[in-house]
């Protein structure tokens, strides 16, 4: 007569349904930070619109004489809005194919993912590394950070967006008509370190 090893089939029972429970387990961590990777880069792209349209405001509304730098690129620049765009927005110095006025960088912008406040010598504002801003416009008060920090939905991370600052003198003949002021707007993806970026354009024209 032959004994039944009830242990032994117990045992490889558990080691069977521990595996199955792990398995199920790592895939359903592995869909969870999917969903936080999903999540944070969803939120950097709102908050990095939100934001540079809130600087893009504080531009429109400050008095037309604070704005006192341009680089000599963009001095006097004619534009005339019912023909070619303004000749600025032509200009890539790099040849990355991001105009200067809407690029933060030289070079390809994706490899400044490890050096990111290592900005272009063509901006009027820009971010210093502890999220203040570099100013070349005099007297330009209560300017918002160029720098803001977000963190994922656990708050473990942190993840930083950008904001810079260019500048164009718009002529018509010889005399100044106005100003163009690009503000952008940008981060680099948590999940690819892609550069990422949102642009604003805005036109302030002289009353005086």
């Amino acid at each position: 007569m032959r004994l039944r090893n009830n242990k032994a089939f117990t045992i490889i029972e558990v080691l069977i349904a521990a595996f199955i429970i792990m398995i199920v387990t790592i895939g359903f961590l592995r869909g969870v930070l999917f969903f936080i990777q999903y999540s944070i880069a969803n939120k950097m792209k709102d908050k990095a619109s939100e934001y540079n349209l809130m600087v893009a405001k504080f531009y429109q509304t400050i008095d037309y004489s604070k704005i006192d730098y341009f680089p000599p690129q963009w001095q006097n620049a004619t534009c005339d809005t019912t023909n070619e765009p303004c000749p600025f927005l032509k200009i890539d110095s790099d040849n990355d194919g991001i105009p200067d006025f809407y690029d933060p960088y030289v070079g390809k912008n994706d490899d400044h993912y490890t050096d990111p406040t290592n900005i272009a010598g063509w901006l009027t504002v820009k971010p210093n590394k502890d999220g203040t801003c570099l100013s070349q416009i005099n007297n330009l008060y209560n300017h918002p950070n160029c720098i803001i920090s977000i963190k994922d939905n656990l708050n473990i991370q942190k993840f930083r967006i950008y904001t810079a600052i260019t500048t164009a003198r718009i002529m018509n003949v010889q005399l100044e008509s106005g100003i163009a002021i690009g503000v952008i707007t940008w981060y680099f993806d948590p999940n690819t370190n892609k550069y990422k970026f949102v642009h604003t354009i805005v036109f302030k024209e002289k009353t005086q």
